[in-house]
């Protein structure tokens, strides 16, 4: 990562994540749930970007993170997602 690596910032790794957060639990509260294998993708990417303190990375994967039960919410049937909504 040269010249263009952000400083990594602990607040703000910290507020990114807990909006991400909430933005995913909010999604999951409609019942759905993205699968086990990829929420463990997520989390991996995310430890990555963490250790490696590296913002842009972790702004990345946090992204892919809430995109994955963005994802599985359009996955869900129409039917089951009006019921749950309604």
């Amino acid at each position: 990562m040269g010249a263009t690596k952000e400083r990594w910032n602990e607040q703000e790794a910290i507020l990114l994540l807990q909006g991400a957060a909430k933005l995913v639990q909010e999604i999951e509260t409609s019942g759905t749930r993205m699968p086990h294998s990829e929420r463990e993708q997520y989390h991996a990417r995310l430890v990555a970007a963490h250790d490696a303190r590296d913002m842009a990375a972790y702004r990345i994967a946090l992204e892919g993170y809430a995109q994955g039960a963005r994802k599985a919410y359009r996955k869900m049937k129409p039917g089951r997602r009006k019921r749950e909504e309604g």
